[in-house]
């Protein structure tokens, strides 16, 4: 059977011319890949060295012959297999910032991302390395691991198409899979005329994988959209429950103030510095972002502040209509009106951007506001509040208000791809919380179940290639088996039809169909001894005058014509006739005496005589039969083919056609046998 591809050595089977161009067209693209990672203009350096390796790998391969490509085709499989490895494992197994860290000390401040080339990118060259690493040999599974890597650069194609960002790095740059495409290229022009001869079980084997690696790209691709769907509403959701807990704890501090304002309906007289530093200082202290608790008198002076820290102590006296225009309506609302109110968020007279509650405060039987307890609250606090019970190295926090940043928390890591946005409401003022996740989160939240289903999809259609590739070869093997084993049972049967005409011619005579001397003599020595046994020894009367008149070929036909009648008449009473030789034919007749076996001998001679043979002159052929009967007993042959033979002559001797019995013979010792 002819092998499908042989050992690849540098003497043997001459590479394809395109092969080798494509070969170093792939080498000259990645070297260029390379440089261009180098001085950071375009890709990724780590990925780059992947692709000089496999191409560089491939020209060896190609030139000098496996054995000289594997130095570096095995460890630019080592590596991807690690990469792959990173794709693969659960976060719970080995963490992803583990990995991070492991980065980090290779070079500081690069990420696992950094370091490994996009998934189908590594998969892409795992099956055209392995497809070399195998010598390119339809049974091993080459022809799959080049359709596998063909589908590959179709995923990564597809994945450019996709506006959606994806978390993962998938595919590689433009240039990255041209180079790919051009070391598949070179593989499928070197062994497509080696393949060709096998097409059919090629085809057999490879569309079934090859649609079973399609269905795992598509589930692959299904379960990734699915599981970044479900992270993404699982940190939506968190991100809701954020702005939701800084939305409850405005909604709460509206309500201290209430408190705190209404406290004021129980005393008589004007708030004191002492009064109000002891009222204001709980509340104070349970919302930090309270830049200040002030009171403002009817001409809206501020004339009390807690705490009295130094920002605070320098805006004490300061006439709010003046100097803070910005809130002139707020403050006119609540101490001529009497109604709460608050102002936009405008800068505040400490900086920065805030709000400010203004309530009026009212005396115990008084109907007219006193004055009015301003709580100025300041975004960047309250949002820090909120922040900090927020690791930074999971997302990057903003609080925007009509587009203007108004708090801001940078995340400690390279951010995310993605960007979640929820609004909250400040007191009937819009505010919008972003967050921004880090990569590292994501990637480490990511679910690698997709990963591990596309990677055990492919190898299942690598191994469904192999099973139907056997398969299609051990049916080969067994209809050549089958083929083999009937050209056998056909040369045995014929083997054994020559053994038995050999045998058959050994003991029969060729020309009558008779059995010969040798079976008859084996038919003697086979008698049971218990028995008596007669011999009739016949030969044709003047046999010689019929071949000198009529011819051989007439002879011939007479003494067929006998052995015929002579089988007709022995075989029904039990014997055996036989020819000696010539025109003498001889028969036994077991269990037969002598009276019996003389008129058997007679109706064989008028049998002869009766068929209408003739000599040339008209006249009948006739036979001479001498008839000898032994006794039971040990069975002489020769003394009875003797006596058969002495018999003959006699009839001979009576003018032939006559059949005569020989004297008894003897037994062994002397006696005479009856």
């Amino acid at each position: 059977m002819t092998p499908y591809y042989p050992l690849r050595l540098a003497s043997e089977r001459p590479v394809s011319v395109w092969a080798i161009a494509a070969s170093l067209a792939a080498l000259l693209g990645s070297l260029i890949a390379l440089a261009l990672a180098v001085i950071g203009l375009y890709g990724s350096l780590p990925t780059a060295v992947l692709l000089v390796m496999a191409a560089l790998g491939q020209l060896l391969w190609y030139r000098l012959g496996p054995v000289a490509a594997q130095a570096l085709l095995w460890p630019a499989l080592g590596l991807l297999t690690l990469c792959l490895v990173s794709y693969l494992l659960p976060e719970h197994w080995l963490p992803h910032a583990a990995w991070d860290r492991l980065a980090d000390r290779l070079l500081t401040g690069s990420l696992l991302v950094d370091w490994r080339p996009p998934l189908l990118l590594t998969l892409c060259l795992i099956a055209l390395l392995l497809s070399l690493a195998v010598r390119t040999r339809a049974g091993l599974g080459a022809p799959m691991l080049l359709g596998i890597a063909g589908l590959l650069l179709l995923a990564q194609a597809a994945e450019a198409f996709h506006s959606a960002p994806a978390l993962l790095s998938l595919r590689g740059s433009w240039l990255d899979q041209a180079i790919l495409l051009t070391l598949l290229a070179g593989q499928m022009v070197d062994v497509a005329g080696a393949w060709q001869q096998h097409a059919f079980r090629l085809r057999r084997a490879l569309w079934p994988a090859l649609c079973l690696a399609l269905l795992s790209l598509l589930f692959w691709h299904h379960q990734k959209a699915l599981g970044e769907r479900e992270l993404a509403e699982r940190i939506g959701q968190q991100h809701a429950q954020m702005a939701e807990s800084l939305s409850r704890e405005i909604h709460d501090h509206l309500a201290a103030m209430r408190r705190f304002a209404n406290v004021w309906r129980l005393t008589a007289a004007t708030p004191g510095s002492t009064d109000w530093a002891t009222q204001a200082a709980p509340y104070q202290r349970d919302f930090r972002y309270f830049l200040n608790i002030a009171y403002i008198d009817a001409a809206t002076r501020i004339q009390l502040v807690h705490p009295p820290n130094a920002h605070n102590l320098r805006i004490l006296g300061s006439r709010l209509l003046e100097d803070q225009p910005a809130g002139r309506e707020a403050v006119i609302s609540a101490l001529q009106h009497g109604r709460e109110a608050r102002t936009d968020i405008i800068e505040l007279l400490q900086g920065g951007p805030g709000v400010i509650h203004y309530l009026p405060l009212f005396l115990s039987h008084e109907s007219h506001p006193r004055g009015a307890v301003a709580m100025v609250v300041s975004l960047p606090v309250l949002a820090e509040t909120l922040f900090t019970a927020i690791d930074p190295g999971t997302q990057q926090l903003s609080l925007f208000h009509g587009g203007e940043r108004l708090a801001h928390q940078s995340a400690e890591a390279r951010l995310g791809p993605w960007q979640l946005e929820a609004e909250l409401d400040l007191s009937g003022i819009p505010l919008v919380l972003r967050a921004e996740p880090t990569l590292p989160r994501l990637l480490g939240d990511l679910p690698r179940q997709p990963v591990v289903s596309l990677s055990v999809g492919l190898l299942l259609a690598q191994l469904l290639y192999l099973v139907l590739f056997s398969q299609q070869e051990m049916a080969n093997q067994h209809r050549a088996v089958r083929r083999t084993n009937h050209e056998l049972r056909r040369e045995i049967r014929k083997r054994t039809r020559l053994q038995q005409e050999v045998e058959w011619l050994a003991g029969h005579d060729e020309l009558t169909g008779l059995p010969n001397r040798r079976t008859f003599l084996q038919a003697l020595r086979a008698h049971d001894p218990r028995q008596p046994i007669s011999v009739l020894l016949c030969d044709i009367d003047h046999f010689k005058r019929i071949n000198d008149r009529l011819g051989h070929l007439e002879g011939d036909r007479y003494l067929i014509e006998t052995g015929r009648l002579g089988r007709e008449v022995i075989e029904p009473a039990g014997g055996l006739f036989a020819r000696l030789g010539g025109e003498e034919f001889v028969a036994c007749l077991p269990g037969r005496e002598g009276p019996e076996a003389m008129r058997v001998a007679d109706t064989l001679r008028e049998a002869v005589a009766a068929r209408g043979l003739t000599h040339a002159d008209g006249t009948p052929l006739t036979i001479s039969i001498g008839v000898a009967t032994g006794a039971p007993g040990p069975l002489g042959v020769d003394d009875l083919l003797n006596a058969a033979d002495m018999a003959l002559y006699r009839a001979k001797g009576a003018g032939r056609n006559r059949a005569r019995l020989a004297d008894s013979l003897a037994a062994p010792g002397g006696e005479e046998l009856p």
